[in-house]
């Protein structure tokens, strides 16, 4: 009898991280999640299936679960462990790649379908190729003090009102300072109005976080943040996925739109 092997789907777990521009992003995500997660004492889990994380926090945005490869349907097993990751602790967010079928059966929530935007290597380019706006500026943050900024702007800019009060390094922890995560703040006049994170790895430049003080939208210091972020390493592609808000601005950078994902919020349900 002759036996005839599966088919390389690209989402097996001996698939190389290689294989697409889809699985190093997947790669590249889980190993950030972990990082933040870990960076204030939270909770992480990796398998061939999916990288669980929980930061401890009320904010579902901050607790992601990242699935590795497509549901096999709403019994998948997967999902399962999702639940038992979350029930007790923090509510989590689910980030499917791909379609899904209707969690709601589970009485998960759909929140949305961000996009995926790409850009190919750029490596004659530098974080000061493009023009800065009148009173714009960007630096690296570098200390403890620095990471709370950086908090408090996501709460306030993104925003996340589950942390509104809470106190400093709650979501953010002081080691992400100096870490492969790679947090910068972007200044308006002098003020800091805006922060961003990279994170570099598995063949991409992973612009995995932006968020912006309202009064300082369209100011130039979003673009400034996406420049400075993208020659973290130009030999690489870069990567993110975007609101429908921020999607124009990636558009006009060079970006290309490549697919929506599905997000999905996993409560924390209460044992009785």
């Amino acid at each position: 009898m002759t036996t005839v092997e599966a088919l390389e789907s690209g989402w097996q777990a001996g698939t190389p991280v290689e294989d697409s521009l889809l699985r190093r992003f997947l790669c590249n995500q889980a190993d950030m999640q972990d990082r933040v997660a870990q960076a204030v004492g939270g909770r992480t889990h990796r398998c061939a299936d999916l990288a669980l994380t929980d930061a401890g926090v009320p904010s579902p945005y901050l607790n992601q679960a990242t699935l590795m490869r497509p549901l096999t349907g709403d019994d998948d097993p997967a999902l399962d462990e999702i639940s038992a990751f979350y029930r007790d602790h923090s509510p989590g967010l689910l980030l499917s790649v791909w379609p899904t079928t209707d969690l709601s059966v589970r009485g998960w929530n759909l929140v949305g379908h961000p996009m995926f935007v790409a850009q190919g290597p750029q490596p004659n380019s530098s974080a000061t190729d493009g023009e800065l706006g009148a009173g714009v500026s960007v630096r690296v943050a570098e200390t403890a003090e620095d990471i709370a900024l950086v908090e408090r702007i996501v709460i306030e800019g993104y925003p996340v009102p589950d942390l509104a009060g809470s106190a400093p390094h709650t979501a953010f922890g002081a080691a992400l300072a100096g870490s492969e995560v790679v947090y910068r703040i972007g200044y308006l006049d002098g003020t800091p109005v805006a922060v961003a994170a990279s994170h570099v790895g598995h063949g991409v430049v992973n612009l995995c976080l932006a968020a912006t003080l309202p009064e300082a939208r369209r100011r130039g210091v979003w673009q400034a943040l996406v420049d400075a972020r993208r020659a973290d390493a130009p030999d690489l592609p870069a990567v993110a996925f975007t609101s429908d808000f921020s999607r124009p601005g990636f558009i006009r950078l060079g970006f290309l739109p490549i697919t929506r994902f599905t997000l999905w919020v996993v409560p924390a349900w209460r044992s009785a």
